[in-house]
């Protein structure tokens, strides 16, 4: 079972250029507990890592396909100012070059579902974690 108290301590980071897809993961992953912070290009989320302190985001979920930058450029510009703060890379695009993901801690392709990407977030964040069925209240979603 998810350990709510924990997850309700642990910040998330939610970065697509896609509303509808940045919407439905922020609604579902904050039904499951997280505190969930939206951004809908990289400069909105560089914007935000800005406005928080250290410590304050535990995990960034982020996009590949992005203007200006894509999810591994993103990811390795947090790295370096953001200590310690993981990241998941949340893409449609399965051609991504090896290369590119060194600061990519896991990598849950979208067409895996949100129930995948709940159990990385879980994971990665070190939050015990239920059946995906028992995060999304009975029913497993793709």
């Amino acid at each position: 079972m998810i350990n709510f108290k924990a997850a309700l301590r642990t910040t998330l980071l939610l970065v697509d250029d896609d509303r509808l897809q940045l919407e439905l993961r922020a609604l579902v992953l904050k039904m499951s507990g997280f505190s969930v912070l939206t951004a809908s290009s990289p400069a909105e989320a560089i914007s935000i890592v800005a406005q928080h302190p250290e410590r304050e985001i535990d995990l960034a979920i982020v996009d590949y396909q992005m203007p200006l930058m894509n999810g591994c450029v993103l990811a390795d510009y947090l790295k370096e100012r953001y200590r310690g703060l993981k990241v998941i890379l949340h893409s449609g695009e399965m051609e991504i070059p090896e290369s590119e993901m060194g600061s990519i801690d896991a990598f849950v392709p979208k067409s895996d579902g949100v129930a995948r990407l709940l159990e990385e977030v879980s994971m990665t964040a070190r939050i015990s974690a239920a059946a995906p069925e028992q995060l999304l209240g009975g029913e497993a979603y793709a």
